[in-house]
């Protein structure tokens, strides 16, 4: 049986729901921030872009809590792969 977690979605941004992460212990949920950010002029209340949103709703008061905003680069998918690292490297 799976466990029950509880965690924030943001009303509006369901097109943009990718997955689930942690941040620290909390599992949040990972929206891809340029689906949501395509959202944002649909919604209330109006913003500029997708940080002013985000700050007109008050995420910051989740801290740990609050979603995970991703944005995917297909230019970078590969930089890696000639890296020369040990396991559990970290590549920065």
């Amino acid at each position: 049986m799976a466990q029950e977690v509880q965690v924030f979605a943001i009303k509006g941004f369901d097109m943009a729901l990718i997955g689930t992460a942690y941040r620290g212990t909390n599992e949040v949920l990972v929206y891809d921030g340029y689906v949501a950010e395509s959202l944002v002029p649909s919604l209330e209340p109006k913003a500029t872009d997708l940080l002013d949103y985000l700050d007109k709703i008050k995420i910051n008061k989740l801290g740990d809590r609050a979603p995970v905003f991703v944005f995917l680069n297909e230019m970078h998918i590969g930089d890696t792969a000639d890296a020369i690292a040990g396991p559990g490297t970290p590549i920065h």
